[in-house]
């Protein structure tokens, strides 16, 4: 797997004219890694990967979904999530994050996004695969 060497970078994976295009923004690269790995499987679907919110912000106009983790330095998913209502309101956004807290997915439904753990041993991904799906069929 390919990890960025910028942090504050933003990666485009090498897909072949995928309909939908899915930005994943999270602080650690490995996560993002192992996440645009379990979603570039899926037909259709293309992903851009994120470690820095701001810089995710600049490139919405370009994707069809957001996947997000919840706590990252100076923006949280939250934050993010709102940030990203105010510019396109009906963009689908996941929550995926390690956060077990009840009231974290809670807010995520509360805000109209989905809310994915991602889990040990890899199950989470397989999850987050899942819930992509199911957006793309909505």
């Amino acid at each position: 797997m390919c990890v960025p060497s910028d942090s504050a970078s933003l990666q485009e994976s090498a897909g072949s004219g995928a309909e939908w295009t899915v930005l994943v923004v999270d602080d650690d690269p490995d996560m993002t890694a192992v996440a645009d790995a379990y979603l570039e499987r899926l037909d259709g679907v293309s992903v851009r990967t994120s470690s820095d919110p701001d810089a995710a912000l600049a490139r919405l106009s370009e994707v069809d979904c957001v996947v997000s983790d919840y706590e990252m330095p100076g923006m949280d998913g939250f934050a993010l999530l709102d940030a990203v209502r105010s510019s396109r309101p009906a963009l689908p956004f996941v929550v995926f994050t390690g956060s077990l807290d009840e009231r974290v997915a809670e807010r995520a439904r509360d805000r109209g996004a989905r809310y994915v753990e991602k889990g040990p041993m890899g199950g989470g991904f397989d999850r987050l695969a899942s819930e992509i799906e199911r957006l793309r069929e909505d």
